[in-house]
């Protein structure tokens, strides 16, 4: 008794033992399927940087903080990885960028920036100079009446000049540089400074300091140049038409001299007028500029999640709105406004690939095939039927992705014999390894187990044994057993 009660004890204790170790198993085994789907299935993060002024394209491996971990040459990327295209160097002023990604399906596209809406009629930025011209005045006459006056006017009328054509200068140096494709931002910003610095006026802050400011200030200057001129310009005028009062008489010579001194005198005023307020617009419009240049970004992003096979991302850069938009030119608006064309290919790794595809196989069943025959004597005979078999069959071929020319899975598939002899028939499966060869038009050379019909004796006969029947058919069926193939097939479509 006490032994029965000891073997149920141990076995009892067997059997816990034995289920927590198949649990333990069992626990273990779904440990490391999840684990291998987490890397199959796991996102990676590429970067890929074109630099428009070296034409250089760079490839990166980057983690999930988008810094980068390693530098590719030629790479294979992960399928489903997103991968982050940079473009470097773009000017937005002179340039929009169309991306066009081809692979089977897909097509992205964006345009550029519009500055024309933001800078509204930017056709005023082509208006001719509007310069003080003071080569013809009459300054001999002004100097006889007053000859400090007259020297110190003359002298501030050509510093005034030289201030409106260094600042539409600028103006001209500024729009120039942002419609040149070729120019980086860096370059830009540090170009209108040196150009700004030409300008020599004590009274002028460092442009290095704060842009800014110094176009603030020099708007100031212009316009109290521009009001001490206008106030000399009245005095002398109220000079000339003292003169006039007081002298008695003029003979005709005289007066008409006079007149025409105190009309150029008013021309002299309206022009300075304008001038000034043309530099006041110049300035403000290097000021909007400036502020839209330092505001601006010299680099496009998109985003792409990589699930073809193979992809195309073709980036036509061509001439920006805002650029078309200072073109007088009805001739060259929708004509040659691509300026180039540059192509960034990726390929793509991993996932699975299934196809289908017609092949030509070869099937034998060995010696497990025998031609069965009855013998004039009554005795059953087999001769042997190892040798291959044409076979026509439907094939379908799953890989795992590994490159564009190459890959290595299986292939699964049906077929049906298409030899003349009528022995040999039925539908045999075929299951076995794999070699694919190119992309579109795809070959595969296959081969592995096949299991077919072949004939088989009834009622435990053997080869040998004595029978009064004349008909083999009589003591065989058709059994499926195994044998082997080879064969060679075609790419009919894709299945995914």
């Amino acid at each position: 008794m006490q032994r029965l009660i000891l073997a149920s004890i141990l076995s009892g204790c067997y059997s816990l033992l034995a289920k927590k170790h198949i649990m333990n198993i069992q626990n273990t085994l779904t440990f490391l399927f999840l684990l291998l789907t987490i890397n199959i299935f796991s996102q990676e993060k590429y970067k890929v940087v074109y630099d428009y002024d070296s034409e250089k394209i760079a490839y990166y491996k980057v983690d999930k903080a988008n810094k980068v971990t390693d530098t590719l040459v030629k790479p294979q990327i992960k399928r489903n990885s997103l991968v982050e295209i940079e473009l470097k160097n773009i000017n937005p002023f002179a340039v929009d960028v169309i991306a066009d990604v081809k692979e089977e399906q897909v097509f992205s596209s964006e345009g550029g920036f519009d500055f024309s809406s933001i800078m509204g009629r930017v056709n005023s930025f082509s208006n001719g100079k509007l310069n003080l011209n003071i080569a013809n005045l009459p300054t001999d006459n002004i100097s006889s009446k007053s000859e400090s006056r007259g020297i110190t006017i003359s002298n501030n009328f050509s510093d005034l000049n030289d201030k409106t054509s260094n600042i539409s200068a600028l103006k001209t140096t500024l729009v120039s540089n942002l419609l040149n494709p070729n120019l980086n931002k860096a370059y830009i910003l540090d170009n209108i400074i040196k150009t700004a610095s030409l300008e020599k006026d004590a009274r002028l802050p460092d442009p290095n300091q704060n842009f800014y400011v110094y176009l603030t200030q020099l708007e100031k200057i212009v316009l109290e140049d521009k009001s001490s001129l206008v106030m000399d310009i009245n005095e002398i005028t109220k000079e000339v038409d003292s003169q006039m009062d007081s002298e008695k008489t003029l003979s005709r010579g005289e007066l008409k001299e006079r007149n025409y001194l105190s009309n150029d005198l008013q021309k002299l005023l309206s022009s300075l007028n304008e001038s000034a307020f043309q530099t006041v617009e110049d300035l403000n419009k290097i000021k909007s500029l400036f502020t839209l240049l330092e505001a601006s970004n010299f680099t496009r992003t998109y985003d792409y999640q990589i699930e073809a096979d193979k992809i195309n991302i073709e980036l036509k850069f061509i001439k920006s709105v805002f650029a078309n938009s200072l073109d007088n030119s009805e001739n060259s608006i929708g004509n040659n406004n691509t300026l180039k064309t540059r192509n960034i290919k990726l390929y793509s790794k991993g996932g699975f690939k299934v196809n289908t595809g017609i092949a030509l196989t070869l099937n034998s069943f060995g010696s497990k095939s025998k031609d069965f025959y009855i013998s004039e004597d009554g005795t059953i005979g087999g001769g042997s039927n190892n040798y291959l078999t044409p076979n026509l069959s439907t094939m379908i071929n799953f890989y795992p992705y590994m490159g564009e020319n190459f890959n290595l899975g299986g292939s699964f598939g049906l077929s049906i014999p298409i030899s003349g002899d009528n022995n040999i028939n039925g539908i045999s499966f075929l299951l076995g390894p794999s070699a694919h060869f190119g992309s579109k038009s795809r070959l595969s050379l296959s081969g592995g187990l096949a299991y077919g019909p072949v004939k088989a004796l009834i009622n435990g006969l053997e080869i040998g044994d004595s029978t009064s029947l004349s008909s083999i058919d009589n003591l065989t069926k058709t059994v499926y057993d195994f044998g082997y193939f080879f064969g060679i097939s075609f790419n009919l479509f894709d299945l995914n």
